[in-house]
């Protein structure tokens, strides 16, 4: 069941983060490659004929959809340094577009490694964490990581071996650095930041990537000093939050100690991991003012999660904006799955897409949800899913830019802003703006376990 054309006024929400912290969609291969596909390559069956799959490259003002040049894509994803596929990340036009890069830590930390050379190497030397330590070096996979992040990203993560993979963190871990001591895990993070230092930029004439320093922290009491205290000298254009160094408190002290000590006169942009709208949107953006306040400098600051990628690939969900209210049980993000069976994909049940969707104008659900013989049962195909990932990513940031309109915009709306939510931005102002003092935290700490709630012992 085809919908109407498009609306010709293609939306670009891009100039709209001008002020707010940005919202990064943590982008999957799958999508990015079939977002280059020729029309005849997108389905074995209809599809509308103003449709076209280069449409879902929403970093291009060439879709007819929607754009934002903003995105996150992750170097674990590849196996190469040089990639010979067509994506829309690899082939995009540079200026204007911002893509930040993963340096794939995560994939290191899970031993989900793409490169069957790299997680050979790495496997062989699993149950010997002193054979690791000594040849991490030969594994090859921080060489690739730097090639790659150079050629392909605007921003990236230096490359760190997570701590939370640690048996000492996690006992259950199974890892393949699950041996290594927290020691033994900062110590090589150390020498990968000092090799990236070293050759950044050494393939393209010195013009690489631009780089944001890991910052990581976890249960264990001093792991995240320890952590800090070894990476805090080397200089590059940014730093990024991961594990548990991104929790409210956590973040605020260190962002707190990074101004006292200095250490933020090149930093052109703060990233922090798996972080989604739209309470987070104006968090972030409240501290990111106040942050670029203290030092006198624009600082951007920049959230990522994958969240619209699992829901339309795992869950077969579709996300729609929040109603957001004065109360802040609305401030979150509600999914759906959509119904997969013969009547919806015959078109026999009608099931539109949410109003608000630029995909609307081309689709229903019913297009999403697709019967041919090699799918006879009506269920969700590559096109439908991709369809429905271009959906949940605009959701993501019609939402995160809504909430910061209602906050922060030139017509804001405190009616609909949860006071407790005003409440947060008037304490992120006072913080960086009076020191950012122990005693500041512990004189509002009902009011940060709202947002940053504390753990509960385990039975």
């Amino acid at each position: 069941m085809m919908c109407c054309s498009p609306d010709t006024t293609m939306a670009d929400l891009t100039d709209r983060y001008d002020s707010y912290a940005v919202y990064l969609p943590s982008l999957q291969q799958h999508y990015a490659e079939f977002a280059t596909r020729e029309r005849s390559d997108a389905r074995q069956g209809r599809i509308p004929r103003n449709f076209r799959p280069k449409d879902l490259d929403f970093l291009s003002s060439d879709s007819r959809l929607w754009s934002c040049k903003y995105a996150l894509y992750s170097s674990g994803q590849f196996e190469k340094a040089f990639v010979t596929t067509d994506d829309m990340v690899l082939n995009r036009r540079r200026e204007g577009v911002i893509v930040i890069g993963d340096s794939g830590g995560y994939q290191l930390g899970t031993g989900a490694i793409k490169s069957k050379r790299e997680k050979e190497a790495i496997y062989r030397y699993q149950d010997s964490p002193q054979e690791f330590y000594q040849n991490w070096f030969t594994t090859g996979y921080r060489e690739r990581v730097l090639n790659w992040l150079d050629a392909y990203t605007d921003y990236a993560m230096t490359l760190d071996l997570p701590l939370w993979a640690s048996t000492e963190e996690k006992p259950e871990s199974t890892s393949p650095i699950r041996n290594l001591s927290i020691k033994q895990l900062i110590d090589l993070s150390v020498d990968n930041l000092r090799y990236f230092q070293e050759n950044r930029g050494r393939n393209f004439g010195g013009e690489g990537t631009k780089f944001l320093n890991v910052i990581q922290d976890i249960k264990q009491e001093g792991a995240g000093e320890l952590w800090y205290d070894a990476v805090k000298d080397f200089e590059f254009e940014g730093w990024a939050f991961g594990g548990r160094s991104s929790l409210l408190r956590n973040m605020l002290r260190r962002l707190r100690t990074l101004l006292d000590e200095d250490r933020l006169k090149r930093t052109e942009v703060i990233h922090l991991l798996a972080k989604s709208p739209p309470i987070q949107s104006v968090i972030y953006t409240a501290i990111q003012q106040a942050v670029s306040k203290a030092t006198n400098r624009p600082i951007r600051f920049t959230y990522d999660s994958s969240s619209p990628h699992r829901a339309s690939g795992l869950t077969r969900a579709i996300y729609h904006k929040p109603e957001l209210t004065s109360n802040l049980r609305t401030w979150r993000m509600p999914s759906r799955a959509v119904p997969q069976n013969m009547q919806v994909a015959r078109g026999n049940v009608p099931v539109d897409l949410p109003e608000f969707s630029p995909l609307s104008g081309l689709f229903s659900v019913n297009d999403i949800v697709f019967h041919k013989q090699a799918n006879r049962f009506g269920r969700v195909d590559n096109l439908g899913e991709h369809l429905m990932t271009n959906h949940n990513i605009y959701t993501f940031h019609a939402t995160a830019l809504e909430a910061c309109d209602l906050v922060f915009g030139k017509k804001p709306d405190t009616s609909r802003v949860p006071s407790v939510l005003q409440e947060l931005v008037h304490f992120v102002n006072v913080f960086f703006e009076n020191g950012g003092s122990e005693q500041l935290i512990a004189d509002n700490v009902k009011l940060l376990d709202v947002f940053d709630p504390p753990e509960k012992p385990k039975k």
